[in-house]
């Protein structure tokens, strides 16, 4: 039995004219959800499959409307502890009442047909390389809705790009992948008990499906540098070892950075950028000398 297409699913943003996230000019759709649970996400609103609240300090101008309107009396008017999150049970009343955009829900229900609709809008900017990208979280953990999106695009002669960690069931894969031209895949480690460390999952699935993937399309190795955890040469050569067995022949290196902290405050979550280390320049060229090594292209940071 195959994967059951689906009508709608959970979005996070859809991005206009993405230029890293495939060739040419994207429409890149973030779906929300992921199973995995990387130390270093840089995108944790993207985690949870369900919506959230976001809380924007800065744009709270100490209204108060926010207070008055929450049903679980879970909004207090100290900006440093302002939502209460073992109370709110995301109404979303805080997000109509707040006229300086403070609140903001992360996360909606959209059909394939509404999707569909706003990528096809940018068909004219697309030229000859450019098309539609899913990404996320992992679009995979939404595998009807992914499936029903590509195939939509498919129909319509769009070119289609997966982003993804490769963490799904190999039939998931085998039937998103004739829909799919090219594959963004993330290789986080190649030792299983290290990935697990690092993301909560080991990696024989994820490794068993690249193969497939590369049977089935182009698939470009997506590397998530990080210091101390994945950046030493054994692990950076069997990485390369590894893509040249898929037939891979371009790597792109996306060192540690610390763009998604504020997300993390806005969630009113811990940030675990406070424990990670720092990735120095010549730390990510050493790793991009070590790769190239090996006859790989590499990239810093996804240039297409």
């Amino acid at each position: 039995m195959g994967i059951v297409p689906a009508d709608a699913g959970m979005i996070t943003e859809i991005k206009k004219f993405a230029t890293h996230d495939g060739p040419g000019i994207r429409t890149t759709v973030f779906l929300k959800g992921c199973p995995l649970r990387c130390t270093w996400c840089s995108n944790p609103e993207t985690i949870s499959r369900r919506a959230q609240l976001y809380f924007l300090p800065r744009r709270c101008k100490d209204y108060g409307g926010c207070v008055d309107i929450c049903p679980e009396k879970a909004i207090g008017m100290d900006k440093d502890a302002k939502v209460d999150r073992a109370r709110c049970t995301l109404c979303m009343e805080c997000t109509r009442e707040c006229p300086n955009g403070a609140f903001r829900q992360v996360g909606e229900l959209m059909s394939v047909s509404h999707v569909v609709r706003e990528i096809t809008k940018d068909i004219p900017f697309y030229g000859k390389d450019g098309g539609v990208t899913l990404s996320g979280g992992e679009p995979l953990y939404q595998p009807g809705f992914a499936l029903s999106i590509l195939r939509e695009c498919r129909d319509a002669g769009i070119s289609t790009v997966l982003d993804t960690s490769g963490y799904a069931s190999h039939e998931v894969v085998r039937e998103v992948m004739a829909f799919t031209d090219m594959v963004l895949l993330d290789i986080k480690h190649m030792d299983p008990e290290m990935h697990r460390l690092g993301t909560g999952v080991d990696n024989t699935l994820i490794l068993k499906n690249a193969k497939i993937m590369a049977s089935m399309a182009r698939v470009r190795i997506s590397l998530p540098l990080i210091p101390g955890y994945n950046d030493h040469v054994r692990n950076l050569s069997e990485t390369a070892q590894f893509a040249l067995s898929l037939g891979v022949d371009h790597i792109d290196i996306n060192p540690l950075h610390r763009l998604g902290a504020d997300k993390y405050l806005f969630l009113g979550i811990e940030s675990p950028y406070e424990t990670l280390g720092t990735m120095e320049k010549q730390d990510v060229l050493n790793a991009r000398d070590i790769i190239q090594g090996h006859g790989l292209q590499v990239t810093i940071g996804r240039m297409m």
